[in-house]
């Protein structure tokens, strides 16, 4: 490509950073956005595939880990310590909400009455008989409408039991003075900041003021004992045995040890097993300086062998050093001028190389208009040689309970050793969000034409939501078109919730 082209291009990019958006940052990630992600080529099908399984099952600080990792993206979520009373550190099990969310009653708790007719949630007693529960299904279909994954789950909430069925078998018991799990038990129940494999078993754990002894007995042969201390509302630490099937054809047992420390600034957790040199380590720390400047840093450091209980994603087993880092500005007078950057480092176990990936990303602007754009070295460790430039603006206006939004993006990349650039990928798209009382509604559709060329290559992407008081529904379904072929389903997602 000649100089004049390169040119052009250049300012073509430019302008649709006064045009276009970027991607907005979302406090969690979403099968929509894996999707997205997917079907742009930023992210591989096996990476895809790795988000959705743990989107399904309620990891959320490892989706959005691994979204930081593969996809660049900054992915916040809930870092508060791991043993606040009522909340969890570690990652959810398969079929549960997100942490601290999965409360008995939830649902009902905002329903309108006569002593709350606005419907708000309150903190409202509930009597020794009251229940609730959900019944949901979760299916993904590929282009041949073949079911790929299917998750269903029926919840029964009674006053302080809860049973679980389907994809989660678990019958879970919480009273003042502690709790007990009976059946599939993984990290949540266990409290752990390290994620755990599911374990068939019992866990009972009981609370003295500072002092939570708690025991795991596993039907495999797997037990644990632990003791977590919380002398102050926002520090703790825990210490935890392990002892359990080492899974050799011999069945020898093997002992480890874990122990982790939270505080308000994050959480640091390690894993020692007798006979290894590295012990599994996990760090997840944050700050903030009021509104203006925030920092995240997560990472994992581990050899070559892990212990049998924890659970690590591919990505993250497969690498003895792992982290990402983001930090941020954020200017509020006069436009919301926000400015961050984000960088990842990965080293692959046997192996002394290093990667690397910088981000800087900025946007500004009011509501009604809002413009970004976005620097993307792909390989730090090869000079930069590839760079990716994205650039766009976001449209949106209010009316009454209803917001809508146009928005567009422009992405091009520039490979440095050949002087040559990537044709532009355009994208457009159209949002309906309803807010009301007992309903929040969501309507999306994108168009996207990832070489330009919009007659040869052609994805549609369009997003349905529908959240009621005794309902909720999702779709969200790509298309493509290639050349003169016809528009053909690429994936979808059909997801429903029923309450009681």
């Amino acid at each position: 490509m000649d100089t004049k082209k390169m040119h052009l291009i250049a300012i073509a990019v430019t302008l649709g950073a006064a045009i276009f958006p970027l991607p907005a940052h979302p406090a969690d990630i979403t099968e929509a956005q894996v999707f997205e992600w997917w079907d742009d080529g930023t992210i591989e099908a096996d990476e895809a595939n790795e988000m959705l399984t743990l989107l399904d099952e309620g990891r959320m600080q490892e989706a959005c880990a691994l979204a930081e990792i593969y996809a660049n993206e900054p992915c916040e979520t809930d870092t508060r310590a791991p043993l606040e009373d009522g909340e969890f550190a570690g990652n959810n099990t398969a079929g549960s909400k997100t942490a601290g969310k999965n409360t008995a009653g939830s649902k009902n708790a905002h329903k309108p009455s006569r002593s709350n007719p606005a419907g708000t949630r309150t903190r409202s007693k509930k009597t020794p008989r009251h229940y609730s529960g959900h019944l949901s299904s979760k299916v993904r279909f590929d282009s041949a409408g073949n079911v790929t994954a299917h998750r269903k789950e029926l919840l029964f909430n009674f006053h302080r039991a809860t049973l679980r069925l389907g994809s989660q078998e678990l019958l879970t018991y919480k009273g003042k003075r502690g709790e007990a799990h009976f059946g599939q038990i993984s990290t949540r129940e266990l409290h752990s900041a390290i994620p755990l494999d599911t374990l068939w078993g019992t866990a009972v754990a009981a609370s003295f003021k500072h002092f939570q002894p708690s025991i795991l007995l596993d039907t495999s042969g797997t037990a644990s004992a632990q003791i977590a201390i919380t002398p102050f509302k926002k520090f703790s630490a825990s210490a935890a045995y392990w002892y359990g099937d080492s899974g050799h054809v011999h069945s020898t047992k093997k002992h480890s040890a874990s122990l982790s420390l939270a505080f308000p600034s994050g959480l640091i957790a390690t894993w020692y097993q007798p006979g290894e040199p590295t012990p599994l380590i996990h760090f997840r720390l944050h700050g903030r300086d009021s509104s203006t400047i925030s920092w995240r840093t997560t990472g994992y450091v581990h050899g070559d062998s892990i212990p049998l209980q924890a659970w690590l994603s591919p990505s993250i087993a497969t690498r003895r050093f792992w982290t990402t880092q983001n930090i941020s500005i954020r200017a509020k007078d006069p436009l919301n001028t926000r400015i961050s950057t984000s960088a990842r480092i990965l080293s692959p176990l046997h192996s002394d190389s290093i990667s690397g990936r910088l981000a800087l990303d900025a946007e500004s602007g009011p509501p009604a208009i809002r413009i970004g754009a976005k620097i993307t070295c792909k390989e730090a460790s090869e000079n930069c040689r590839q760079t990716i430039y994205q650039g766009g603006a976001r449209a949106t206006r209010d009316f009454g309970t209803l917001s809508a939004a146009l928005s567009g993006s422009a992405r091009t990349q520039h490979d440095r050793a050949d002087a040559s650039w990537s044709r532009p990928r355009l994208e457009i798209g159209a949002s309906v969000y309803e807010s009301a009382p007992g309903k929040k509604n969501q309507f999306k559709l994108s168009l996207v034409a990832p070489d330009a060329l919009p007659h040869e290559n052609l994805q549609i992407r369009s997003e349905t939501r529908l959240a009621g008081e005794f309902l909720e529904f999702s779709l969200i379904a790509t298309f493509k078109k290639t050349g003169r072929g016809k528009v053909r389903p690429a994936h979808a997602q059909i997801a429903s919730k029923i309450f009681f």
